[in-house]
């Protein structure tokens, strides 16, 4: 007996046995489902971020008209001569993602700009700013889905939850407006 047992020490140096190979396995597959959707979600996080990024250089260019003619602009054109990086537009984004920024300016004197840009994440952000000197504020919103042309606002029929702002219609695009993305 002792010389089966020497005999087969011998022999196990041979290579792992199928056991050894599975546990391996497992232990690997195991690490993966927990790092992938760390990954993807790590993923979206970066898309949001980069379409709110877009939009923040969107409303420095708008603000940048503003400062030299004291009204926002709707014109692709003027804002492309600001800022050229990004596409401009004044429909709702057609595609998903990519660095396109929806522009529409309230019809109150050019008061109020409402930026938007689809996400890779699948989100609409949006940006509301109004230089009313009486009531002046910025405005983020999310919204779940393809933006859509947003509607006019001028007229009043929502408030803002934000300190100082009036009431503003922002249409089913933003949504409900934030201090924050």
């Amino acid at each position: 007996m002792l010389e089966a047992i020497k005999g087969r020490r011998e022999r196990d140096d041979e290579g792992f046995t199928l056991i050894e190979l599975m546990v391996v396995l497992l232990i690997i597959a195991i690490l993966m489902a927990i790092a992938i959707p760390t990954f993807l979600g790590a993923r979206n996080t970066a898309n949001a971020r980069a379409s709110q990024s877009n939009l923040t250089n969107a409303l420095t260019a708008e603000q940048t008209y503003w400062t030299n003619n004291q009204s926002f602009t709707a014109s692709p054109t003027a804002l492309a001569g600001i800022e050229a990086s990004l596409a401009w537009s004044t429909t709702a984004a057609a595609t998903e993602g990519g660095n396109t920024v929806t522009v529409t300016v309230g019809t109150t004197s050019g008061q109020i700009a409402e930026l938007q840009a689809w996400a890779k994440d699948g989100n609409c952000y949006a940006i509301v700013q109004d230089n009313n000197p009486s009531n002046s504020f910025t405005g983020y919103s999310e919204t779940k889905g393809a933006c859509t042309v947003p509607k006019s606002l001028a007229s009043s029929s929502a408030t803002a939850p934000i300190a100082g702002s009036a009431a503003q219609n922002f249409g089913t695009n933003p949504g409900t407006l934030y201090q924050s993305f």
